[in-house]
């Protein structure tokens, strides 16, 4: 690669090595079930992933939840990452549910309920010796920091996201939303945007929307502090 002309792709590709070596991601596995919304975040993934799996030779499984709520676009998000996933190869699979009805009868939020769901489907896919790769990001990750601190968690409690737990790596952990948009943008990438992530309805996106750039402003590195 050139440095000038790819950037972002350099640094993806170093900060995932890194975060695989640092967190023995990859030892010994042979099959890696990516959670695959068709974000930015998510595409970056499974493509940096894609283009490591004869290094590391595992075979790769891109997963995709439609959690009912979002109609005609989680239509389109479902047809955009079955398309994606057939374009590079890699094996699709796609879980149909409706998480508001299933939130009420358990009592969840439809947030934890739908999470929920994402885990228990990518867990169905994975055997024990097998990996399940979420597209968590630095920013992420001082998202969470601050969503547990506000929630008047304890010291152990506002903790970030783990890079490793159990059979789930996370081998985006070290890169910044602004370097996965500069490979999406760099490797001519498509990606979908959900719209309730622009919603201030939820805390995490009013914590993502208007305290995270406040941050940033004060430390340009808030995500490694």
């Amino acid at each position: 690669w050139s440095t000038e002309m790819n950037k972002f792709t350099l640094t993806i590709k170093t900060k995932v090595l890194k975060a695989i070596e640092d967190y023995s991601m990859l030892q010994g596995v042979k099959k890696v079930v990516v959670g695959f919304s068709g974000g930015a975040d998510s595409v970056c993934l499974l493509h940096i992933l894609n283009s490591l799996k004869n290094d590391f030779d595992f075979e790769i499984i891109g997963a995709h939840v439609n959690h009912g709520i979002r109609g005609d676009e989680a239509l389109r998000d479902a047809e955009f990452s079955r398309d994606f996933c057939e374009k590079l190869g890699v094996e699709f699979k796609l879980l149909n549910t409706d998480c508001v009805k299933k939130a009420k009868e358990t009592g969840e939020s439809v947030e934890e309920c739908g999470r929920r769901i994402r885990y228990d489907f990518f867990y169905s896919l994975a055997n024990y010796d097998e990996r399940i790769a979420t597209a968590h990001n630095s920013n992420d990750n001082a998202e969470t920091v601050l969503f547990n601190i506000a929630r008047g968690s304890t010291i152990k409690g506002g903790g970030g996201i783990p890079p490793v737990r159990g059979i789930i790596i996370r081998p985006l952990i070290y890169c910044t939303r602004e370097e996965i948009e500069g490979y999406c943008h760099e490797n001519s990438l498509q990606f979908v945007t959900d719209s309730t992530n622009l919603s201030e309805e939820y805390t995490r996106n009013k914590i993502r929307h208007n305290i995270l750039p406040l941050l940033f402003e004060i430390n340009p590195s808030f995500d490694k502090a």
